[in-house]
């Protein structure tokens, strides 16, 4: 372990754990260390709750776990195959998750994703008969 800590303090790059570090020790330096950042997906099926035209709609309540990367990958997917994502919420003051500031509301208004509420269908009709692409 002595050679792990003299390398480790000898080295400008932060490891993510030990191991790592031990095994860039022994492969060497003409090694690179984590050197690319490689995006990938893994395909998923969405159903929306509802559609009209070009527009689909998702009726949320609240965000479980992995939601707001879900649904940015969806609204990103649909755009491109010419189609509006949108929510209606059913508590746009609800936080997207527990001990978070930001609402649901203010997420959909972050990622650029229209927002309706059950007071605001008339809209969502005006939106979506007047929408295109």
């Amino acid at each position: 372990m002595s050679k792990l800590l003299a390398f480790l303090r000898g080295s400008d790059v932060s490891y993510r754990s030990a191991f790592e570090a031990s095994l860039h020790l022994f492969l060497g330096d003409d090694w690179e260390y984590e050197p690319h950042q490689i995006e990938y997906s893994v395909p998923r099926k969405y159903t929306p709750d509802f559609a009209y035209k070009n527009i689909i709609v998702e009726a949320k309540g609240y965000f479980r776990e992995g939601d707001t990367q879900k649904y940015r990958a969806i609204d990103s997917q649909t755009y491109r195959n010419g189609l509006r994502l949108v929510f209606v919420l059913m508590n746009p003051d609800k936080k997207v998750r527990k001990g978070a500031s930001l609402t649901m509301a203010g997420w959909c208004d972050k990622n650029e994703i229209p927002w309706f509420t059950m007071e605001t269908l008339d809209e969502l009709k005006e939106y979506a008969d007047g929408y295109e692409k």
